[in-house]
Formats: structure tokens, C-alpha cells, sequence
């Protein structure tokens, strides 16, 4: 009776351990924060902004923003193709100026894209989770997160 007991508990023990070791694996994914590893990640695919700090953005339009290896970034704001610059150091993320086109899509439009570049100029820092882009800034809470598609997104 005795063994009994200690064979249940010593089960019930390893049963427990294998589950806790199993749960901390699936909930723990690394994120790239060096340099190197964030700049394959981001350069040469499309962005599609999804939230633009905490609101949702309008599906009628797809806003967007393509890094490329030369340090530069191009996108569209929904009226407006643009192109600039960026540099990253580790996981600090600066936008330089922007230029765009110069269409008259109407105030809804144009007011979105007036918004999407204007807190873009505030970014200072980028986080990647599996298949989001979030960039973050001091002023606001929540990100301006984006998509790349992969997923069935587009």
C-alpha cells in the first residue's frame, strides 16, 4: 500500500513537471532585438497597418510601408505613395523626413494619411512577434502594429 502511494505521487509529480515544462515552452517565443536579426526580418516585404496606436484601422484602405536594405522605407498612405528614410540601431527605430505625392483624396482619406505619417515621425522603437511589426513611441499606449500578409491576412 505503501509503494502504491509513492508510485501514484512520483507519477503525479513527473505528469505535473511535463506539463509546466511543456506550457513554458509554447508561451515563450524569443524576439529578435539586435540589429542584425530585426533588419532581415523587416526589409523587403509590404507592411499592411492594422492598428494605429490603439484604433482599429479602416479595412477600406490599405496603408502601407516597405523597409529596404539602403536604409530607406516607401508606403502608401491611402491617398499618397511616400518614401524616406529610417535607421535602426538594435531595437531603436528613427524615421527621417517624408515625401509623397500630392493627390486630393477627399478629408476623410487625407486626415488618415496626414495621422499615419505624422506618428510615424514620432517612432522610436520596434518590437517583432511572430507575424506583427509593432512601432512604439513615448506618447501613446498601445503600437502602430502591422501585418505582412503571410498569414492569410490579404
Amino acid at each position: 500500500m505503501k509503494i502504491q502511494m509513492t508510485l501514484k505521487w512520483c507519477v503525479s509529480a513527473v505528469l505535473l513537471t511535463s506539463i509546466v515544462v511543456l506550457a513554458a515552452c509554447g508561451s515563450h517565443s524569443t524576439q529578435p532585438t539586435d540589429e542584425a536579426s530585426i533588419r532581415s526580418a523587416i526589409v523587403g516585404k509590404v507592411w499592411h497597418l492594422e492598428k494605429l496606436f490603439l484604433r482599429d484601422v479602416s479595412s477600406d484602405t490599405d496603408l502601407t510601408l516597405e523597409f529596404k536594405n539602403d536604409n530607406t522605407v516607401s508606403g502608401f498612405g491611402g491617398c499618397n505613395d511616400f518614401n524616406g528614410t529610417y535607421t535602426l540601431q538594435d531595437d531603436n527605430l528613427k524615421f527621417g523626413p517624408m515625401t509623397s505625392t500630392r493627390k486630393s483624396c477627399g478629408a476623410g482619406i487625407g486626415e488618415q494619411e496626414y495621422s499615419y505619417l505624422t506618428f510615424l515621425s514620432t517612432i522610436k522603437n520596434v518590437r517583432l512577434e511572430e507575424d506583427e511589426l509593432h512601432l512604439l513611441n513615448d506618447k501613446y499606449s498601445g503600437a502602430m502594429t502591422f501585418t505582412t500578409g503571410d498569414q492569410g491576412f490579404w
